[in-house]
């Protein structure tokens, strides 16, 4: 089964990597596959490396943005519509992967016609290209094993034991789903608090009732860099408004498994709102912390029971650790 694959590449000012980006892409040694070319009204000179690249025969699309959109999923949802492919890459221009990516993540799907999303191992690189880890670490306090091999996993129960507590899946460029999945589901949530933590919320939505394939080898790359999703979001945004993203993004991924009534969304929801409710007592100390004593008592007061437990269980503890310390 040859599957034809859309290659989506929504840029905004990554001029210098570009064209490692570019020739990864098109080196790609499975052949069957469309690009198409995204610009967000860049501000460098991304447009005339695109324009060139725009020339080769498996170019399909190549568009400039007059007006930023100030969202990348709106990109993404663009794509996703020209696209014409059974499957879709979105390839992010910071990015980059091996020339065997695109051959090694199709052959899952070849074998299970109930996968919606196949992703694989990343490396984390610096801006340089020069790789400084993987992320194994990333999911090493959820199971220790799992992520050293290759799976197919229920995508309900992958939800409830992973997805429900992080996202796990930690870079676009290392996925490839299902185009029939994501028009099922509709378009992306624009919502500008999602700006950071859309992916997430749209893998989920993705993976419910259906399944997900992991490929535990580093076939891409992901570049950790200042201009970076990631590290404008810390540069942008204090703690308190971190946790404040987070827990808007969980009540729409509440919401949608509520909607959904998975076999599994009963379980997925009760850890959703212990965690939950972790947040919001982290949130009220943050602001305790900062002198902001009436907004934590509010935020504490939506948790009154939660807090009240876990301020004994924290009691306990002080005590045996300074019983500890006294004996020795």
């Amino acid at each position: 089964m040859s599957f034809l694959v859309s290659i989506i590449l929504p840029n905004f000012n990554h001029e210098q990597y570009l064209k490692q980006r570019l020739d990864s892409v098109f080196n790609q040694t499975y052949p069957n596959f469309e690009v198409i070319l995204l610009d967000d009204k860049s501000t460098d000179n991304s447009r005339e490396i695109l324009s060139q690249y725009a020339k080769h025969e498996k170019v399909t699309h190549c568009i400039f943005n007059e007006i930023n959109s100030g969202n990348t999923f709106k990109q993404w949802s663009k794509g996703i519509s020209l696209a014409k492919g059974d499957l879709i890459w979105i390839a992010e221009t910071d990015d980059f992967c091996d020339n065997n990516f695109l051959e090694t993540m199709l052959k899952p799907f070849q074998k299970d016609t109930e996968l919606a999303l196949v992703y694989c191992q990343s490396n984390r690189v610096n801006e340089f290209g020069e790789v400084t880890g993987s992320w194994l670490t990333h999911t090493d306090n959820l199971n220790k094993s799992l992520f050293f091999h290759d799976f197919i996993m229920n995508g309900n129960e992958f939800i409830q034991d992973f997805l429900i507590y992080k996202n796990v899946i930690p870079n676009a460029s290392g996925v490839v789903f299902k185009k029939k999945n994501a028009v099922q589901i509709g378009e992306l949530d624009f919502d500008p608090v999602l700006k950071t933590l859309g992916d997430w919320l749209f893998y989920i939505k993705l993976l419910s009732n259906y399944k997900v394939g992991f490929i535990n080898q580093s076939l891409n790359n992901f570049r950790y860099h200042s201009g970076s999703v990631i590290s404008r979001a810390k540069q942008k945004y204090d703690k308190v408004s971190i946790i404040d993203i987070e827990l808007q993004t969980r009540k729409k991924i509440d919401d949608y498994l509520l909607h959904q009534k998975t076999d599994s969304f009963s379980i997925s929801t009760i850890r959703n709102s212990h965690i939950t409710k972790e947040l919001k007592y982290e949130k009220g100390t943050l602001l305790f912390n900062n002198k902001e004593k009436v907004r934590a008592l509010l935020v504490w007061s939506s948790i009154l029971v939660f807090f009240i437990k876990k301020k004994k269980i924290l009691k306990r503890i002080k005590l045996k650790i300074s019983k500890i310390v006294n004996i020795k």
